[in-house]
């Protein structure tokens, strides 16, 4: 019987193939940007890689240790954020597995601190819209919200804004929860020169009625300052409520003659009767007097021409 000539057929013998396995496309991209590291930075990843596999583990006090040095790591990279902090960007990848075993706990502390790193990692990580910082922020802890930074404070309060937004148009929806993270913010923002960035959370939310107990003697003609340029830009009557606020500041720190201007420039007959039974000083009743006595002229030249006066401070 004749062999067949062609080797591959059914009825001659198959060639084995040896199959090289080529290796996975992505594996090989993070191995080269291991590469590119240098020795320090690939010791923060390597070891924060090794804090996330701890935190999945079944011993708390593993889990434990495990978030406490990651929290650590944050918030020292998060401290003064001029770019993407080391740990947020090596945390990265490890997001969504972060989040995955978050919901796979049990209600506990260890939970909230995992909360709260997720919170901080959603700065870089969430997607738009989503509003993920506030809301692993209101499943965290009550720690100190601007330990981690000034950066995240203030998406923070960019997040608030939009959910407050959102609530109001939903009947009776509650604020509380909001509310006492605005009010942790601002005691933040005003202790960190940061006045405009208050205010404008405060107008945001509409409870400019906090600044009064936020403003100490070191912030509030800064705060004041910003009160009144910025309700020079506001339509009636949101721009008579910032004046009240500033008004209140002023006359709560004695500082009765910007008080006054104020008084007046709100046609405020009882805020000015007010600064003058409030004032103890003679010669400063005396300035006062001849404040009145220029805007009264004022007043006069403006009715008699027919004109508007420029809004201006007189």
């Amino acid at each position: 019987m004749a062999s067949d000539p062609n080797p591959n057929s059914n009825g001659g013998l198959e060639q084995a193939s040896v199959k090289v396995p080529s290796k996975d496309p992505k594996k090989k991209r993070d191995e080269k940007k291991d590469e590119d590291l240098s020795e320090e930075d690939l010791a923060i990843k390597q070891q924060l890689e090794l804090y996330v596999e701890r935190v999945q583990d079944l011993d708390p006090g593993v889990q434990k240790l495990a978030l406490e040095s990651m929290r650590q790591e944050i918030r020292t990279s998060t401290s003064s954020m001029t770019s993407v902090p080391k740990p947020l960007k090596f945390l990265r990848p490890h997001y969504g597995t972060l989040k995955a075993y978050y919901e796979t706990m049990t209600d506990s502390e260890l939970k909230k601190y995992l909360a709260d790193i997720l919170s901080v990692l959603a700065l870089t990580m969430s997607a738009e819209g989503e509003r993920e910082s506030l809301k692993y922020r209101l499943l965290g802890s009550e720690g100190d919200i601007g330990s981690w930074g000034h950066e995240y404070v203030r998406n923070l309060a960019g997040e608030i804004s939009h959910e407050f937004a959102k609530r109001q148009q939903i009947e009776e929806a509650p604020i509380d929860d909001l509310m006492e993270l605005v009010q942790q913010i601002v005691a933040f923002h005003m202790k960190h020169n940061a006045e405009p960035e208050a205010v404008d959370l405060l107008m945001e939310v509409e409870d400019l009625d906090m600044l009064v107990d936020q403003v100490d003697s070191t912030n509030y003609k800064r705060t004041c300052l910003y009160l009144t340029s910025a309700a020079s830009y506001l339509p009636g009557p949101d721009d008579m409520v910032v004046l009240d606020i500033a008004y209140l500041i002023y006359h709560k720190f004695q500082e009765y003659t910007s008080a006054l201007r104020i008084a007046l420039f709100q046609d405020n007959i009882q805020n000015i009767k007010q600064v003058f039974t409030s004032c103890d000083d003679l010669t400063q009743k005396k300035q006062f007097c001849y404040i009145l006595a220029r805007h009264v002229t004022i007043s006069h030249t403006v009715r008699k021409r027919g004109t508007n006066p420029a809004r201006r401070w007189g």
